[in-house]
């Protein structure tokens, strides 16, 4: 009779039992922070409160970076939430839908004026480790002025704002159309 061979030791499938422990314990927590009435904060520079769970929903409300939203119910990729907008007093706050992606439930959340998310790709994290910051984007601004024109331009870009019709008229010239099942109206974007 053949014997068969063991894939891990008994310490590595203890430490494989208490990753999985952890995964399981994270995954509750992550439960926790969906619960009705929990209160989330919006991580995204500008974003919008939509009337339904799609990206090119009509918008309730503008939020902001730092706004808070109570959630009634997660769905899907959106919380379904409601927002009393900073100095208004409203009988009844806003209701809406706000994608996950844009708030987060961490209570030691720090907001930067400029955008915050939970994320980031390679390169951002690799600029990042090589200390790009805007003092050493100003540093290196002076030491390359031949540059100037370029970094006018990537501020004009970073400027732009395309409004949610500019965009959908836009998506409609290029027969991109956001039929029913589209990433867009489904909750991948937004």
């Amino acid at each position: 009779m053949k014997q068969r061979k063991r894939l891990a030791s008994a310490p590595a499938r203890t430490a494989l039992a208490l990753a999985l422990l952890g995964v399981a314990s994270a995954g509750s927590l992550a439960l926790a922070v969906q619960a009705k009435g929990d209160t989330l904060t919006v991580t995204r520079k500008v974003t919008k409160l939509r009337n339904a769970k799609r990206a090119f929903a009509t918008a309730v409300a503008d939020l902001a970076e730092g706004d808070r939203v109570v959630v009634v119910k997660k769905d899907g990729a959106w919380f379904e939430v409601t927002f009393s907008p900073a100095g208004e007093v409203a009988p009844t706050p806003l209701a809406g839908f706000v994608h996950a992606g844009d708030v987060s439930a961490k209570k030691d959340i720090r907001l930067s004026g400029e955008g915050v998310r939970e994320t980031y790709t390679s390169s951002e994290a690799a600029a990042a480790r090589k200390g790009f910051n805007p003092e050493v984007e100003r540093e290196h601004r002076a030491n390359n002025p031949d540059l100037d024109a370029a970094f006018q331009q990537v501020d004009a870009i970073q400027a732009r704002a395309v409004s949610d019709a500019e965009l959908m008229d836009f998506l409609t010239a290029g027969g991109l159309g956001l039929g029913s099942g589209s990433a867009a109206n489904e909750g991948g974007a937004r």
